[in-house]
């Protein structure tokens, strides 16, 4: 179930990088539908344009659009599910064709209406089942005298073509039950009030955009011909009371959404693109918004962008049922700003004054949620950045180059641990646990280390045996920014939670020796009680790793020295590291089970305390050896003693029981202040 999950999520990432993707040709539609309106509701004649010409053009880009989103998808969801780019367009935009337009023009109404769909769905359902496919005992070619990539395509010529036929085969039984559900339900609709049946119609719109297609064309393909055309009030149709009341900035009431973010959020992303949609926004198209924020596929937007327009409806419903209202015959161009459409609709001054005080509600029903992602943004990576590991090959292409194909038996064939490291990111069995850091003083649960733990079927969750080759192969990095996400993603739990805990990381000194990746740290970690832990041998294989490390300390993060004690430690770094923590390895938790180990262990303890450094004492296991390191004057005590790793829910409950439910208080050492 938890696999099922975390797959079902990845697709999310995917499709919505699918959509943001096509931003910049969404602003290109939008850009020549602003200048057409312009042109011909100006009279001005350019001499190198035709009348028509802008138009056409924008007709035929929005008859392209379904075909470059399939494209897009297609692209994705290929990286995600480890397929060759190519093979994986191929096949989706082969199936997308064959089903849209195999028995209709390209120009049909219905078509074009279909092609929407099954951008998205013609090229997620082909890819996974070509994704199961390829799993399949075909016939494989293996001859030496191939290309890795001709190799590779001649291969998954035969999973593609039975991809293609189950495919085309499951989508025809797909439409058949559409049509089925659509014949049991339409009488239902029909059935409905005037204003239960607008409001239907607005929230299956809405819910529309939210999957990534045309909400609005949809929505009409499932209502009678004539369902925009019926009256409301005084010779108001029910698409004008729409255009005037509820789409106040296209579909959603973006316009609200737009000002929301730009009033109440601090998040520059999402402050960037309020800005870049708001001149398109105003002539109500909100595509840029939808698909650009993203509020496509995006679950906590889900909630205001159907209930906002809703909500105007009904006031606006009310309103005009208590007032009289005259809607000249000739209906307005949607793309007629706000204001002006409904006052040249009605030519009252008091629908403009209802259309501002609709604005304003749909501003503030937007407005905790658009604050509550913006929060939940700076506290995440980007959807970006978060497919490192669906797109594993694509960075061992960049990094070594063809060498890594030509000699991947080097690499991977004679790697148990690398391939299973691969396999392991495409199926997200990854996962974080988190070990307890207790007070030795006070008994105390002040903290957790987080440890990357990996599910195997038949042994649950077990450490990470394939990191050592990760980090031979210099792949080092894409683990650490898989777990500093999740890490991420925790700490807002916790903190939603109210526990004032401290999480320890681990990063390989390669990840903390990257200037851009340290820039990242300090900037999504920025004001959290976190600590980067880097292992002592570490400390020596790069200069800038010290240079790094004082950055972060310089940004008010902690940082540890890990498996100090562990082989040759070098004492001057402990006077020149910008340091805050010392962990002690367990090797010299068992030399002090000798005399003058003990004195060696009360000695170092003694020597971090006076250069001011927290110590934390490692592999605790039993009651004798806490009792030694206590006595030795250890800060912290971390190990099977007192628990293993756990997961966040599991370790949170730990934290609660060892704390008696109480909120933690902060231990002394947080801040923690670096030595100067």
């Amino acid at each position: 179930m938890k696999s099922l999950v975390g797959f079902t999520e990845n697709i999310r990432f995917s499709l919505q990088e699918a959509f943001i993707a096509l931003v910049p040709f969404i602003i290109l539609i939008s850009a020549i539908r602003l200048i057409d309106f312009a042109l011909l509701y100006s009279g001005v004649a350019l001499p190198f344009l035709s009348d028509h010409t802008l138009h056409d053009i924008g007709r035929l880009l929005d008859i392209a659009m379904p075909v470059m989103l399939a494209i897009s998808v297609s692209y994705q969801l290929s990286i995600l599910f480890r397929i060759d780019r190519v093979t994986g367009a191929a096949l989706a935009l082969a199936v997308f064709f064959f089903d849209t337009y195999g028995t209709a023009s390209i120009d049909d109404v219905k078509a074009i209406s279909l092609a929407s769909v099954n951008a998205v769905i013609a090229p997620l359902l082909a890819l996974v089942v070509l994704r199961a496919c390829a799993r399949l005992p075909f016939p494989r070619l293996h001859h030496g005298a191939l290309s890795y990539n001709l190799e590779n395509a001649l291969n998954m010529a035969l999973p593609a073509l039975v991809s293609f036929i189950l495919t085309v085969a499951v989508l025809s039984v797909l439409h058949d039950a559409a049509d089925a559900v659509y014949a049991a339900l339409a009488p239902a609709f029909l059935s409905l009030g005037s204003e239960a049946a607008l409001a239907l119609f607005l929230a299956g719109s809405q819910f529309i955009w939210f999957l990534g297609l045309h909400g609005t064309n949809l929505a009409y393909l499932a209502v009678p011909p004539d369902f925009g055309m019926i009256e409301i009030a005084g010779g108001m149709t029910r698409d004008m009371f729409m255009t005037s009341f509820v789409n106040l900035g296209g579909s959603g009431a973006t316009l609200g959404l737009a000002l929301a973010i730009l009033l109440f959020s601090r998040n520059p992303y999402m402050r960037s693109i309020a800005l870049v949609s708001l001149p398109f926004i105003a002539f109500n198209i909100s595509e840029i918004l939808v698909f650009g924020l993203p509020i496509v596929l995006n679950l906590r937007l889900l909630a205001p962008f159907v209930v906002v327009p809703i909500a105007c409806q009904m006031v606006a419903w009310m309103a005009i049922s208590h007032l009289d209202l005259t809607a000249y015959p000739a209906e307005v161009p949607w793309v007629t700003p706000m204001f002006l459409n409904v006052y040249l609709q009605t030519g009252e001054v008091w629908t403009v004054l209802l259309q501002a005080a609709l604005l304003g509600l749909s501003i503030l029903l937007y407005a905790p949620f658009v604050v509550r992602y913006g929060r939940l943004r700076e506290n995440t990576l980007g959807p970006s950045l978060l497919n490192d590991g669906a797109d594993f090959d694509d960075h061992m292409r960049r990094q070594h180059g063809r060498a890594v194909f030509d000699h991947h038996t080097e690499l991977l064939r004679n790697s148990e641990a690398a391939r299973d490291a691969v396999e392991f990111l495409r199926e997200n069995r990854l996962a974080m646990h988190y070990q307890p850091e207790i007070d030795s003083r006070t008994g105390a649960c002040v903290g957790f280390e987080a440890l990357l733990r990996v599910w195997v079927e038949g042994r649950g969750f077990v450490g990470p045996y394939f990191l050592e080759t990760l980090e031979n192969a210099g792949f080092a990095h894409l683990i650490d920014r898989w777990v500093c996400r999740q890490v991420l993603q925790d700490l807002a739990r916790v903190q939603q939670a109210g526990r004032s805990l401290i999480v320890s990381i681990n990063l390989h000194p390669d990840t903390i020796a990257d200037d851009a990746t340290v820039d990242w740290l300090a900037q999504a970690f920025a004001e959290m009680p976190v600590s980067f832990e880097v292992v002592e041998r570490g400390l020596r294989s790069d200069p800038a790793i010290a240079s790094n490390l004082r950055r972060l300390a310089k940004a008010g993060l902690g940082v540890a020295i890990d498996d100090f004690g562990a082989g040759h430690s070098n004492f001057n770094l402990l006077a020149d590291l910008p340091v805050s923590i010392v962990k002690f390895d367990r090797s010299l938790l068992l030399s002090a089970a000798e005399q003058r180990g003990r004195i060696v262990y009360r000695k170092l303890t003694g020597l971090c305390h006076e250069l001011g450094y927290q110590v934390v004492a490692e592999g605790v296991e039993t009651r004798v050896q806490a009792d030694l390191v206590t006595s030795c004057g250890v800060d912290l005590i971390q190990g099977w003693l007192h628990a293993p790793a756990m997961q966040l829910d599991e370790a949170l409950a730990f934290a609660d029981r060892l704390n008696g439910a109480l909120p933690v208080k902060a231990p002394v050492c947080w801040p923690l202040q670096p030595r100067n």
